[in-house]
């Protein structure tokens, strides 16, 4: 059987309509800088808001789909509509031909003035299964640990990816020198990073009570354009230290020990934000965020 006479129709736009529509996507491209990562499937990933380790997650291209599945509770604590819905990554940095984010740790130790400290270390997480907008599997897209370990050992994967599909920041590091990208760690990435999750945290400054003498430890999860810019995926409040590699089993440790060092011996002796002092503090490093802005120095901003 045939398809309808719609189906079957092409459109051939003129040479001028060609020029506008270059002129148009130009125009997009200055205020839309996510729009080299669109793609052309329309796809939308849809998060619940109160799960967590990548339950319920699920993608959809089609409006009445996303409705359907907004409508629905998924869990007793949670009313309907409490989702996130976001543009989908298609273009995403692939290793391998296969997706990954980047989980990096980052300590909070003051809000006003906000006052921030980014580990050293981080890990990226692998899907178990090659990247593919016309397959829409859990393998393929989710690079939860609690999800792929379900599918690490399925088989499919890439033959070079690590068996328990975690690598560390150093081999990351390697494999974009390796890949010609040899100084977007150091000029692209880290900068990337602490800019979104500074401009994450000023977002939520006057949100958050302040409590001299506390401190948090939050995960933030990155995934990287084809350019190697890193955009800001989710920031975790209580992020897992439950080691899942040899990979994290080390890096969860010194985290756990290092952060003790910035939150206490800082404290009482506040040159340990010097360099000097910095080897006696693991792996932690400060960055104040414009000198420490207050609530008061913010609203004068705006």
């Amino acid at each position: 059987m045939s398809p309808p006479y719609s189906e079957q129709a092409r459109l051939v736009p003129s040479i001028l309509q060609q020029e506008q529509c270059r002129a148009l996507l130009q125009q997009l491209q200055a205020r839309l800088p996510q729009l080299h990562m669109e793609g052309d499937h329309n796809l939308w990933i849809i998060k619940p808001g109160a799960k967590s380790r990548g339950r319920g997650i699920t993608c959809s291209a089609r409006l009445e789909e996303v409705l359907e599945v907004v409508g629905k509770r998924v869990a007793p604590s949670m009313q309907a509509g409490q989702w996130v819905v976001q543009k989908y990554v298609e273009r995403p940095l692939l290793i391998l031909g296969t997706k990954f984010d980047l989980r990096q740790w980052f300590l909070v130790t003051d809000w006003n003035p906000l006052t921030v400290w980014f580990y050293r270390d981080s890990y990226v997480r692998f899907c178990s299964r090659p990247f593919s907008l016309h397959r829409l599997h859990w393998s393929r897209h989710l690079c939860n640990v609690a999800i792929q370990k379900q599918w690490r050992l399925s088989g499919g994967r890439h033959p070079k990816l690590p068996r328990d599909l975690i690598w560390s920041s150093q081999q990351f590091q390697l494999y974009l020198q390796q890949a010609g990208h040899v100084e977007a760690w150091e000029k692209v990435i880290v900068p990337g990073m602490k800019e979104a999750v500074v401009a994450a945290l000023h977002s939520a400054q006057e949100l958050v009570g302040s409590r001299k003498g506390s401190f948090e430890l939050y995960g933030a999860d990155f995934m990287f354009g084809e350019d190697c810019q890193p955009w800001l995926l989710e920031i975790n409040t209580n992020p897992s230290m439950e080691p899942c590699s040899a990979v994290t089993r080390r890096l969860c440790t010194a985290v756990q020990r290092n952060t003790p060092h910035v939150v206490l011996d800082h404290k009482k002796n506040p040159r340990c934000s010097t360099d000097e002092a910095l080897s006696d503090m693991g792996s932690w490093w400060p960055w104040q965020c414009w000198g420490t802005v207050g609530l008061d120095d913010l609203k004068a901003l705006f």
